[in-house]
C-alpha cells in the first residue's frame, strides 16, 4: 500500500488558485441578450411617457445558458411619477399569460422602467428587484432606461437570490416565429 503525504505548501498554492478564479466568478458580470426591436420599444414608451416614468415586464426565453429579453410590455398605472413606477399587483401574471396564449416559448424575465432624468437604479428598485427574485425563486432582471439628453441609456441587472450584478448586454434579433411542425 503506497503512503499519500500532503504538502502544506502545495495544499495552500492549490487553495489560491482556485479562490481567485472563483472570487473573479462571483465579481464577474452575467450576460443578457436583448433583441433591438425591444430596447427600440423600450425607448419609444419612455419618450411617450417624459417626464414621467413607465415601465413594464420583459419576457423571452433562455438560450445556451443565457436569457434572452424578446419582447416587452408596457404596463399603465396610476403609480407612477416623475420619481416612481410600481407595476399593479396581478398585471404581471396577465400580461405573461397573454403574451404566452401567441407563444407557449415565451416566459417572464423581469422588470423595466424608465428614469426622466440621468440617474441609476435606486436603493428602492435593487430591493425591489431583490424582492422579485426571491418571489420567483429564480434569476430576475431589471432594466432602467435613464434619459441622457434627448436619448436613453440602458442599464441592466439581474438578481440571483439578495446579489445584484450589472449586466453586460448584447443585442440580439427578434426571436423566430414558432413552427407549426406536427400540428394538424
Amino acid at each position: 500500500m503506497q503512503s499519500l503525504s500532503i504538502d502544506p505548501e502545495r495544499t495552500a498554492s492549490l487553495r489560491r488558485q482556485v479562490r481567485l478564479p472563483l472570487r473573479r466568478l462571483l465579481m464577474s458580470k452575467s450576460m443578457v441578450l436583448l433583441s433591438e426591436s425591444t430596447l427600440e420599444r423600450i425607448d419609444l414608451a419612455a419618450n411617450r411617457s417624459h417626464p414621467l416614468e413607465t415601465g413594464g415586464i420583459l419576457v423571452g426565453v433562455h438560450a445556451g445558458g443565457l436569457q434572452w429579453i424578446t419582447d416587452m410590455v408596457e404596463i399603465s398605472t396610476n403609480a407612477r411619477g416623475r420619481t416612481s413606477y410600481r407595476i399593479p399587483r396581478g398585471a404581471t401574471r396577465s400580461a405573461v399569460r397573454g403574451l404566452r396564449e401567441r407563444d407557449p416559448r415565451l416566459g417572464y424575465l423581469g422588470d423595466w422602467h424608465s428614469h426622466p432624468i440621468d440617474v441609476p437604479a435606486s436603493p428602492t428598485d435593487r430591493a425591489t428587484l431583490v424582492a422579485t427574485s426571491a418571489k420567483a425563486m429564480a434569476p430576475v432582471i431589471l432594466l432602467v432606461a435613464r434619459r441622457v439628453g434627448s436619448s436613453y441609456s440602458h442599464d441592466v441587472h439581474l438578481a440571483r437570490g439578495v446579489v445584484v450584478r450589472p449586466c453586460d448586454v448584447s443585442l440580439a434579433g427578434d426571436l423566430p416565429e414558432p413552427t407549426n411542425e406536427g400540428k394538424p
